[in-house]
């Protein structure tokens, strides 16, 4: 495989076989693609990042009201996550508020009044995005060649049910302006991959987002107009046996920060809690001969969590 010093475009709008194959070249490579034709409204998105901008933009003893319980739900301010914990000095230049799939209409916890008078637009558009990254999932099982014999396309979504038990986030995220020069770090949110499957990132008016690229150097996830960024999750990479590229990914400061906040929303999807993150049935896939202990879902997001969120 060459090397990948830019993030593939892909059309989902296009002949699926080819689309299969787009997916597999890119999840093999660099483990990031821009997603078009992803089906998502455009003004479903814009309504979300304005509810993000209008929460994020009160006062921090209001939003403090919902902090972020051990399962991940709710408001997490700054510096209190540290995506990074092994490199960086302190918690990352953000805030971020975590939605928990809403199993049965109902949201995990109360939520602000300002998200409780739109719950049933959040829960659609949490809904919408479960949907998008499903079908994500399910080139990746055609790109896989997983056998009909074994569930085919539908394997991976036969076992991402949204309303079920999992780690899936919807996350909206506030980068404030400024700040650098009291921060004293180029890295804004520190290197990491995700923890999940699949993830989706919308973004908006400002970039900062950098990407690993072939495991050696950092590249740009410049922003595409109507374009999802799509990236592999460590459960896909644990199911490949490392075929798919969990890849590393960060935030850092660029002039622009200095002067304009950076808002982003990132949905994450997660496999339900109990699923084992085994090699799944691909030609594609060796199974590893090894007597270690398969962790299911729940408890590799367990241990990420724990990571990011204790070492402070």
């Amino acid at each position: 495989m060459s090397v990948v010093r830019e993030i593939p475009v892909i059309d989902f709008g296009g002949e699926p076989d080819k689309v299969a194959q787009e997916v597999l070249n890119a999840c093999k490579s660099i483990g990031f693609f821009y997603m078009i034709n992803h089906g998502i409204p455009r003004e479903d998105i814009q309504r979300a990042f304005q509810l993000s901008k209008d929460f994020f933009n009160q006062p921090v003893e209001d939003k403090r009201k919902y902090a972020r319980t051990p399962e991940n739900h709710g408001y997490a301010e700054l510096y209190s996550e540290r995506l990074d914990p092994e490199h960086q000095r302190q918690g990352d230049h953000k805030e971020a508020f975590n939605f928990k799939n809403f199993i049965n209409g109902k949201a995990f916890a109360p939520l602000p009044p300002l998200f409780e008078k739109d719950q049933a637009f959040i829960e659609h558009f949490s809904r919408t995005c479960h949907n998008t990254a499903v079908r994500v999932l399910e080139f990746f099982a055609m790109a896989l060649s997983i056998p009909e014999s074994e569930g085919g396309k539908r394997w991976f979504a036969d076992r991402h049910g949204y309303d079920k038990e999992t780690g899936e986030a919807l996350r909206f995220l506030k980068y404030p302006r400024g700040g650098e020069a009291v921060y004293k770090e180029v890295v804004r949110a520190g290197a990491h991959s995700d923890y999940g499957s699949v993830t989706l990132l919308f973004q908006k008016d400002v970039p900062g987002l950098e990407v690993q690229a072939s495991r050696t150097e950092w590249i740009s996830a410049p922003i595409i107009d109507k374009a999802i960024v799509v990236n592999v999750g460590d459960q896909m990479e644990f199911w490949t046996n490392g075929l798919f590229k969990s890849t590393l990914h960060r935030v850092t400061f660029l002039p622009e920060h200095n002067q304009l906040d950076r808002y982003s929303i990132a949905y994450f999807l997660h496999a339900e809690d109990d699923v084992p993150l085994a090699a799944i049935p691909s030609p594609l896939i060796t199974p590893k001969d090894s007597k270690e202990h398969v962790p299911t879902a729940a408890e590799h997001l367990r241990e990420r969590l724990d990571k990011s969120y204790m070492a402070k």
